[in-house]
């Protein structure tokens, strides 16, 4: 049997016979801790993911919840394979192997499990769906059909449901061009027909579809719920000059944006202000601007409203339907909860060791 050793400045890699295996010599020492203050029941499935990055140092991430605090960078094969397993159920894990065989795949949940559509290189289109969160089933496009062969070769936005049928938004055209279409190709329940247009468009083009899953990310907890609205990305192309040469740069358009699928056209649902983040819980869309304010809009109807929630904005985001603020303490990042427009717990991050205090001033907490 032979042996190779190659011990490097990071760690060391050691290969015996066939098998690989990754040793990490350098695995930090830092621990965490969640403190909770309030309400200790809206953490007992949270994960709080701490990240810690410098222009000089490696980047390290940890997860902490209330039981433990691990590393999850850096880690071995084998090691980070498993904690990922750890993190998907068994329908999870069936839909996780049918996206990761393919070249490149999105899909949604739904009640009854995962629907989607992935491509196979640029041979087949293969729309796949998930019966009772277990069984699959998949129908395969020839790419060798023109029709097919833009969608496989169009630049993929994001899927959502209309009318029990899956519909996958792309891009048509060169980026950065003027001919750059946005295109709705419609699949039939039977999976076995689709059809392509084009979508109606004031200005832009549709950058993502919101709660869309995507390879290597089929944990996303969001599950789907059918409505006229779609909430949706849009950017718009500008050229910047230097010297003579012209630069296409992409570019968010303000607002908030939904393709109506009564009316078969992207509509802006909120005028022209920036947003920190946004999410969708069941029919309703929320999205947090820049004073504080959040905006809460049907999807169905499109009535909105909006109610004051934070004084000031540091750092939110939206994560399992809730709104989460952190902010820097002296002994740790404070992570603030709301929900219905009201706080309704509060927790930090804080150092257990030398270590992790070394750290604090430079880590990003986020909460899944």
């Amino acid at each position: 049997m032979k042996r190779m050793w190659n011990v490097a400045a990071l760690g060391a890699v050691i290969v015996i016979g066939l098998g690989t295996f990754a040793v990490d010599a350098t695995e930090p020492k830092a621990e965490w801790a969640l403190d909770i203050s309030s309400n200790p029941s809206v953490w007992e499935d949270a994960v709080v993911g701490v990240s810690y990055s410098t222009e000089n140092d490696i980047e390290q991430r940890f997860e902490v919840t209330t039981d433990e605090s691990h590393i999850t960078s850096n880690l071995n094969y084998i090691a980070e394979g498993l904690r990922y397993r750890e993190r998907l159920n068994e329908g999870e894990r069936a839909i996780h192997r049918q996206m990761n065989g393919m070249t490149y795949a999105e899909s949604i949940r739904t009640e009854d499990g995962y629907i989607g559509v992935g491509q196979d290189g640029m041979k087949e289109l293969i729309m796949f769906k998930q019966e009772d969160g277990e069984k699959l089933s998949t129908f395969s496009f020839d790419a060798s059909d023109s029709k097919i062969y833009d969608i496989v070769n169009g630049v993929w936005s994001g899927v959502f449901l209309n009318d029990g049928q899956l519909n996958l938004i792309y891009r048509d055209g060169y980026d950065g061009g003027e001919d750059v279409k946005t295109m709705l190709a419609t699949f039939n329940q039977a999976m076995n027909e689709v059809t392509v247009k084009e979508l109606s468009m004031d200005k832009g083009f549709i950058t993502h579809v919101i709660n869309t899953n995507r390879l290597y990310n089929t944990d996303v907890p969001s599950q789907v719920t059918e409505t006229r609205y779609i909430p949706v990305g849009v950017s718009s192309y500008e050229v910047i000059r230097e010297g003579e040469e012209e630069i296409n740069v992409e570019n968010p358009n303000p607002g908030l944006f939904a393709y109506d699928t009564k009316m078969g056209k992207v509509v802006q649902l909120a005028e022209d202000q920036g947003f920190w983040d946004y999410t969708v819980s069941d029919h309703n869309l929320f999205a947090l601007n820049e004073d504080g304010e959040e905006v809460v809009i049907d999807l169905n109807t499109g009535k909105q409203m909006t109610r004051k929630v934070l004084d000031s904005v540091d750092d939110a985001f939206y994560s399992n339907g809730r709104l989460y603020q952190t902010r820097q303490a002296k002994d740790g990042v404070v992570i603030d909860v709301y929900e219905d427009g009201k706080q309704i717990s509060s927790a930090a991050i804080t150092p257990e060791n030398e270590d992790a205090r070394d750290m604090l001033k430079q880590i990003n907490v986020y909460v899944r």
